[in-house]
């Protein structure tokens, strides 16, 4: 800029917003026009035009695209509002522990409410902080210890003016409650927020205002653009099902989407007459080519095949029958048998045994040796003495010779050599033991199904089966085999199955022939069939098939539009820092350092990093420090004030509320607080709740020449009895005349009793008789020049003090005063005197005495 330029003004929040907006598409522009119209919430009809007016611009919808215009900036500035003022809370219930029936009337320009911990003050600026929806608001709670009894929903009453208009409201434990939101309050708990965190403005200006309603408009058109697509996207291909698998068709179908050639897809749904009648022809031959099932006459040839091979190899096996080895088997077995059997024989000679050497008997004789043989016993069993296995007796000499003798039966070599000869001839004889009732049926199942077998053929097989069974009884029972054309009828009768073997091979290879080429003829006719079916199907299907694909371009194009919307709300931020900077973040930042020199704030740097169309501030000192590890307690205090006082400076007028904001801060800085209390309240209403007595007395003391500018509440307790408000002019001190009725009390109580009851009221009561001595120096002698509470020197009030009366009403009270000191038990006391009581004629006249000095000092001439 050359040194003779005119600086221009920089751009208001409105030009910003049209600017910005001229760059954006129609939409956007309808929106912000709206915006700048009327400060309302864009309704949701008007939404929904917006959203059309979207869709029609990025060709998402039917119909005509209107055409928005640029926007123009006419200059027309934000909204003012009306100052609003609180006048009563009144009417609480059921808040925390409170007692009911106590009102608060607030001053217009400044109220005090002072109480001592535990006097129930919190619990009427909770009621305020939460029906504001302040930063720090804390739920409002009836009374959860169960003192006051307190139990129901809290609510309140709330007189309050806007303008010229006053009107009130029943509070009932709502939150954010208009017109009380527009209420500042700062307390303990905000003083956190308002040091290290990045804080949006609690009150926008209605330039700025603006900028986030267009961002939530923006937001709202693209939640509803959202949602289309996700519903859109909900439908699935249904389509799959009624196409048969490996058909063009389906592999079309299957791909479905927004790449679908739908023009190709609708060329094959056309069929001609032709291929409409071929599609009935196919139909049939297809049912013809299943009806006649290759499979069954195949399974029926290889079960023939199988039976015909087990009879075959059933009959070779008596073919290849060795007679001369089977009688050979079975004379070893009948020579073994005989020794055994005389053997035996002569070893059970005479005795009178029933069934000895019969069948059953023997079978009896084994098992006991085999159940001998799983117990441990000795191999000598039985010895003289031995027990009886079974009955566990004693076993006398007859019983232990008879069992050695059925011990030898079962384990003599004449034995082994019959079951070895035995054993021989069973596996010789095992190959023939045959299910001659399977091969019955099987050769049954033959006979039926080989219908050219001649009467002699069919009888040969029938024959030999039979003399097989036969034979293979004989083997069995060990008898003798009779079938003399044994090898002449097994050998026809196998070469007769083998023969029907071979055919039924043959008969099963041609099967498999026709069945191939059977069904190489069914695949291609239904193949043929189902093209065409699935062509036929498209043709039903393709107007809702065409819907789908144009469902899937239209979520392709949409997601492009949709992934556009982070950039268009970015540059709305961008364009809404610009403004905060131009508008907001520069007019704060001036009004914070102003606020930082009346409270000697330390050095520290603002920043305003705006995000989402929202104007923030921080905080940092030195580099990039968080202010809480670096100042003080009390530092950090007096700048979350300046802040708090900066933001609120920047709002229409309404209410302040401090609770405590003096805790941590020495008394020089609190002065400083009060000072900006004070000259806040010349603006704005305040109202303080406080416990700090010095911090109250000195704000009472900046209206003692306009008392009618500020409005002074104590609150209090009465034992269980909490919350109890008095209105006053000035925290409750001490004063001459209220101190000498409680000691009068204290003497007209003491001259009731006796003992130590007495002596300890009169003590009490020296007490108060020294507490009445610093008062009536305070207040009477020296006039009120100093105070306890309060910092400051009354000047005005020095000539008041009556110089020539002060020195004998010294000479009066100073000797009382030492004698209390020497009488209560906060001052130690010689050992002389620790037995010296105080009595009540003695307080007496001590209270008679002060009470002359002063009454003498009040009549002196000044």
């Amino acid at each position: 800029m050359g040194p003779n330029a005119v600086p221009t003004a920089p751009n208001s929040a409105r030009s910003l917003l049209v600017e910005w907006a001229n760059q954006q598409d129609g939409w956007v522009r309808l929106i912000v026009s709206e915006v700048l119209t009327s400060p309302a919430e864009l309704p949701e009809s008007l939404l929904k035009e917006i959203y059309e007016q979207f869709l029609l611009e990025k060709g998402l919808g039917d119909g005509e695209t209107p055409t928005i215009t640029a926007l123009s900036d006419d200059g027309v500035a934000g909204e003012v509002t009306e100052s609003f003022y609180l006048r009563k809370l009144y009417d609480l219930k059921n808040v925390n522990a409170l007692c009911g029936g106590q009102d608060l009337e607030f001053n217009s320009r400044l109220t005090i409410v002072f109480g001592q911990n535990a006097s129930g003050k919190t619990g009427y600026v909770r009621v305020l902080k939460l029906a504001a929806a302040v930063r720090s608001a804390e739920k409002v709670l009836p009374d959860v210890v169960g003192v006051s009894g307190n139990k129901g929903n809290p609510s309140a009453r709330i007189r309050f003016s806007i303008g010229d208009i006053e009107t009130e409201v029943h509070w009932k434990n709502e939150t954010s409650l208009f017109p009380f939101t527009r209420i500042n309050v700062f307390d303990s708990r905000a003083t956190s927020l308002h040091v290290d965190q990045d804080l949006n403005y609690i009150y926008t200006p209605a330039e700025l205002a603006r900028f986030p309603r267009v961002q939530k408009a923006i937001e709202s058109v693209r939640g509803t653009f959202d949602l289309a697509i996700r519903e859109a996207g909900k439908e699935s291909n249904q389509f799959l099902p009624y196409f048969t698998r490996g058909t063009k068709i389906y592999t079309a179908i299957e791909a479905l989407g927004a790449a679908t050639n739908l023009p190709t897809l609708k060329t094959a749904a056309v069929l001609s007459d032709a291929e409409l009648q071929q599609i009935a022809a196919l139909k049939i031959e297809i049912e013809a080519l299943k009806s006649s099932n290759p499979e069954l006459q195949i399974k029926a040839g290889s079960d023939l095949k199988v039976q015909v091979e087990s009879l075959g190899k059933a009959v070779t096996a008596f073919v290849e029958l060795d007679e001369a080895k089977y009688s050979e088997l079975r004379e070893k077995v009948k020579t073994a048998k005989d020794k055994f059997d005389a053997t035996n024989r002569n070893s059970f000679a005479g005795l009178a045994i029933p069934g000895i050497l019969e069948e059953e008997w023997r079978r009896f004789i084994v098992a006991g040796e085999a159940y001998l043989g799983t117990l441990e016993v000795e191999s000598e069993y039985p010895r003289e003495n031995s027990m009886c296995l079974y009955c566990q007796q004693p076993l006398a000499d007859p019983a232990v010779e008879l069992l050695k003798k059925y011990r030898d039966f079962c384990n003599s070599s004449f034995r082994s050599e019959l079951d070895a000869a035995q054993k021989s001839l069973d596996a010789f004889v095992a190959p023939f033991k045959l299910d001659f009732t399977k091969f019955g049926e099987q050769l049954q199942a033959v006979l039926e199904s080989v219908k050219h077998l001649t009467a002699e053929e069919q009888s040969l097989l029938k024959t030999t089966l039979e003399n097989c069974k036969e034979t293979s009884q004989a083997m069995l029972e060990q008898r003798d085999i009779v079938w003399p054309s044994r090898n002449k009828d097994a050998s026809e009768a196998g070469t007769l199955l083998k023969g029907l073997w071979e055919q039924c091979q043959a008969m099963l290879k041609d099967l498999a022939s026709k069945k191939e080429e059977r069904e190489k003829i069914l695949k291609e006719k239904e193949t043929s069939f189902a093209e065409l079916e699935a062509r036929s199907k498209l043709a039903q299907l393709i107007e809702l098939i065409e819907a789908f694909v144009e469902r899937a371009k239209w979520i392709d194009r949409a997601k492009i539009q949709q992934r556009k919307f982070q950039g268009i709300l970015r540059s709305l931020t961008e364009q809404s820092k610009l403004a905060s900077t131009e508008l907001l973040n520069r007019d704060f930042k001036t009004r914070f350092e102003e606020e930082c020199v009346a409270l000697r704030v330390p050095p520290m740097k603002l920043e305003f990093p705006g995000r989402d169309a929202q104007s923030v501030r921080k905080k940092v000192v030195a580099t990039d420090h968080r202010p809480s590890t670096i100042l003080s307690e009390g530092e950090q205090k007096v700048t979350a004030l300046a802040d708090f006082l900066a933001e609120s400076s920047l709002k229409p007028p309404a209410p302040v509320v401090f609770d405590d904001p003096i805790n941590s801060l020495d008394y020089i800085r609190i002065s400083e607080v009060v000072n900006r209390i004070v000259g806040l309240s010349a603006t704005r209403q305040v109202i303080v709740f406080t416990h700090n007595i010095w911090f109250a007395t000195e704000l009472l003391a900046k209206f003692e020449k306009k008392p009618g500018e500020c409005a002074y509440y104590d609150v209090g307790r009465d034992a269980d009895v909490i919350g109890i408000v008095a209105k006053g002019s000035h925290p409750r001190s001490d004063t001459f005349n209220n101190l000498k009725k409680r000691i009068n009390v204290s003497i007209e109580k003491a001259a009731k009793e006796s003992g130590e009851v007495k002596e300890a009221l009169v003590e009490k009561a020296y007490e108060q008789l020294r507490s009445l001595c610093e008062v009536v120096v305070e207040q009477e002698l020296l006039a009120g020049v100093t105070k306890r509470y309060e910092p400051n020197v009354r000047m005005t009030k020095l000539p008041q003090i009556k110089g020539a009366a002060l020195k004998a009403a010294v000479d009066e009270i100073l000797p009382v005063f030492e004698d209390c000191c020497r009488k209560i038990a906060s001052h130690s006391q010689p050992l002389e005197t620790l037995n010296i009581r105080p009595t009540l004629d003695g307080l007496k006249r001590d209270l008679k005495r002060v009470n002359d000095a002063v009454e003498a000092y009040q009549k002196a001439a000044a």
